[in-house]
Formats: structure tokens, C-alpha cells, sequence
């Protein structure tokens, strides 16, 4: 699971910006049903956080960002995204050029800098890299095991621009054949990108968290075929059997007015079909190819399917924009589903962007959940929680959002203050 991740100097983003998936430290007042105020929940009760064994952190299984237009939220998320794609391609794939802050001469010329905390089986994983357009200048990954809480060095590299070659380091607890492939690396590869390709148990499970989540990390509407569904059903990993058949029951359960799919080939297919099926008044069933229901249909199974497949897995997942083209009601109920433990058996971690501030109503998310986005006067990003203000637990957040309480809202200038580019006020 992901704990926290920080990044420095990538686009909007100047100084070094944190987002922390860490529960913070449970608020002392109690839930209020009293008359003269409206019902509020407390933290836990939003959202029970998943608890860490063996240390005293809880790891929040949603995290929404919210800020104006162009306050660089979208930045967070594509940070976070272009770490993870590096990490596996970063030497192959032409698309993953590095944009740094570039309204400050300094930090234009300057490397960019990400670093991912990550937790499996009690042991925290600090992964760390620093790069340039030309080459990874150092590249660290450290672990605490939850016997010690210690941290150790399992492998660091970094670049000595006097003998243009780099510096390693390898802990006592990373010794292996595996060591030998850091003399193959190339400047713009990663250590940990081909350790993939082997079993490494120590660091297993973030191998494994890094891969799902590279390629199953942005949340992405893609169309489901006959033919993937079939193969998706065919998996073998735990759980695989059960996902058309979540599936099924979320879409019935965002009245679609579905009453079963099946996936089958008659004597006019080619190729295997999605037919939907529904039920008339009198009882009788008739299907039709999926292709013939509306696009939202369509879209809400392929959004269905992606959602049951994720919880499968501890993957984690990223929205920009969750809920753009969604209705507001069925963007609540699936935070609920990653909120709630029993669909949600995995793990599985959602981190979304939105500007609907109904999201921040009606005990849906805990304080610690909501994060904010604003320009600094330098414009540049700044990052900061809900969780860092004294709110009160029957606050209106949203009414107070839009005040500008917690700023994060667009700065709506007079039009007398805008002088068009090369007028004056005479």
C-alpha cells in the first residue's frame, strides 16, 4: 500500500510537495445525533483506515485532491504516474520527457526528485529517485522491517560527475546473484526495473505493487471484448472467477436496467459477444448485443468491470477528473466501495482529483481524506490536507471550501484590473 509520495520541481510543482495516505491521528470528539445539529460521523466511522500490524499507522483507502483550475492538481497525479512508468521504461520510452518547474531559472536547470513509501507484509519500503532529461543521477530503495523499524539500505546509486560512472552501495540484507545486472544498466534505467524479472522475496511485494500499478494505475475507460472477458475470466489468480459476477450486481446496482450479461456466440457471431439482457413487464427475458445499449451504459460496464478487477488486486489506482462524465451518485457509491472493507478485501488504494465539492458533503469522506490544491505567488503548486486546519466535526466543508476557508478556490479578478498587452490607462 501506498503511504506517502513526495515530488520536487516536475511541472507546476517548485519545492518538494507531499501526499500522505497516512490516517491522521484519531480526533478525540465523538460522532453528534443530537437534535440541534445535523448527524455527524466521526473519522472512523466515514472510513475505517486499513490498520498496519506491527506499527502505529493506518493507511487511508481513498484520497481526493481539489483545487482550482490550473492550481496544479492534475500535476500530483501525472508525477506519480511518470514515476511508476519510468520506473519499468524509462530508458525505452520516448514520451516520459521530464518538464520541470521553468519559472525560476534555477530549478529549470535542476534535476527532478520522487520519492514512494510504500508498505507490504509490515515492512516499509522507501523507494527514491533523481533525474535529469539525460540520466538518473541517484536511485536509493531502503526498507524497515517490522521486527527492527529500523531503516536499512538495500541498494543505492550515485552518479560521480568526476569519473562520469556511478557510486554503489549494496546492504547486507541485498546480497545475491541479482547484483551482477547493475553492470548492464544504462543511464536512464532503473536498478529495480529489472529486478522484476526476478524472484526476489525480500522485495517481492513491491515488485509486484509497482508492476500492477504501472499498468493498471490510471484509471482509464477502456471497452470491454468478448474475447478479454473471456480470457480475464480465465486468470489465474484468486478471485478472477467472481468478477463478471460483481460486475453484473454493480450494474444492476447503478440501475442500468440490465437484468444479467452473458458472453456467448450464436450462429450469426463470428466471435464471441457481450449480450445484455432485460426483463419486460410480463416477466420474459430478451437480449441484445451490448453494442446496442447507449455509450453511458456501455461506459458505466467497462467502468464496472475495471472497479471489480482492481479489488482483486492491491493495486492502486489514480482519476484525474473522477466523475467528470458520471452522475454525481454513482461517483459516492464508488468511494463507498473502496471505503468499505468487505468490497474492498484487498486493499485496493484510490487517489482522485475532482472539482465537485458535493464529494466533500454528508460524512463521504474523513478530513484526512481531502486534500487542496492552491498557486503560491510564485505559481507554483502547493499541497496541503484538510487535516491541517481546526475544523470542527459538524462543519459544513463544502459550504466552507467555496468561502474560501481553506483556500484552494479560484481567484475571480475585477476585468477593469486586465490591461491587454501593450495598452496602458493612458
Amino acid at each position: 500500500m501506498l503511504l506517502d509520495f513526495t515530488v520536487e520541481n516536475f511541472r507546476s510543482i517548485k519545492g518538494a510537495e507531499t501526499l500522505s495516505a497516512v490516517a491522521a491521528s484519531k480526533s478525540k470528539a465523538k460522532s453528534s445525533n443530537s437534535e440541534s445539529r445535523r448527524p455527524v460521523k466521526s473519522d472512523d466511522e466515514i472510513s475505517q483506515p486499513f490498520h498496519v500490524e506491527g506499527w502505529d499507522i493506518d493507511v487511508l483507502p481513498v484520497v481526493a485532491i481539489f483545487g482550482a483550475n490550473a492550481s496544479g492538481k492534475s500535476n500530483i497525479l501525472k508525477a506519480l504516474d511518470y514515476l511508476l512508468h519510468f520506473i519499468f521504461s524509462g530508458n525505452y520510452d520516448f514520451r516520459l520527457h521530464l518538464i520541470p518547474f521553468k519559472l525560476d531559472s534555477k530549478s529549470l536547470h535542476n534535476p527532478t526528485n520522487f520519492k514512494l513509501r510504500t508498505v507490504f507484509d509490515g515492512n516499509i519500503y522507501t523507494y527514491s529517485l533523481e533525474l535529469n532529461n539525460t540520466k538518473i543521477l541517484s536511485e536509493v530503495l531502503e526498507y524497515s522491517p517490522v521486527s527492527t523499524k529500523r531503516v536499512r539500505l538495500l541498494y543505492s546509486r550515485n552518479w560521480n560527475t568526476e569519473n562520469h560512472k556511478y557510486d554503489w552501495k549494496i546492504g547486507s540484507d541485498f546480497s545475491g546473484a541479482h547484483n551482477q545486472l547493475k553492470d548492464s544498466l544504462q543511464e536512464r534505467e532503473t536498478f529495480i526495473s529489472l529486478l522484476i524479472r526476478l524472484q526476489i522475496t525480500l522485495i517481492q511485494p513491491l515488485l509486484d505493487w509497482l508492476l500492477e500499478s504501472c499498468f493498471h494505475g490510471s484509471w482509464v475507460h477502456y471497452k470491454i471484448e468478448a474475447d478479454a472477458l473471456i480470457l480475464l475470466q480465465e486468470m489465474p489468480f484468486s478471485g478472477s472467477s467472481h468478477i463478471l459476477e460483481n460486475t453484473k450486481h454493480l450494474l444492476y446496482k447503478f440501475d442500468t436496467g440490465i437484468y444479467d450479461i452473458e458472453v456467448k456466440m450464436t450462429e450469426d457471431d463470428e466471435r464471441p459477444q457481450i449480450y445484455a439482457l432485460h426483463k419486460k413487464e410480463d416477466g420474459q427475458i430478451i437480449s441484445w448485443k451490448f453494442e446496442e445499449e447507449s455509450t453511458g451504459t456501455q461506459n458505466l460496464f467497462s467502468l464496472a468491470y475495471t472497479i471489480q478487477f482492481v479489488f482483486q488486486r492491491r493495486h492502486l489506482l489514480t482519476s484525474d477528473e473522477l466523475g467528470s462524465n458520471i452522475h454525481p451518485n454513482l461517483v459516492r457509491e464508488i468511494i463507498k466501495l473502496f471505503q468499505d472493507p468487505k468490497t474492498n478485501p484487498h486493499r485496493t488504494q484510490l487517489i482522485f482529483t475532482s472539482h465537485d465539492n458535493n464529494l466533500q458533503r454528508n460524512n463521504l469522506l474523513r478530513r484526512d481524506q481531502i486534500w487542496f490544491t492552491q498557486k503560491r505567488p510564485d505559481q507554483s503548486t502547493e499541497l496541503y490536507p484538510l487535516s491541517d486546519f481546526k475544523v470542527r466535526n459538524d462543519l459544513a466543508i463544502d459550504k466552507a471550501y467555496l468561502d474560501g476557508r481553506f483556500g484552494a478556490v479560484p481567484f475571480i479578478s475585477d476585468e477593469d484590473d486586465f490591461i491587454p498587452v501593450g495598452e496602458d490607462n493612458g
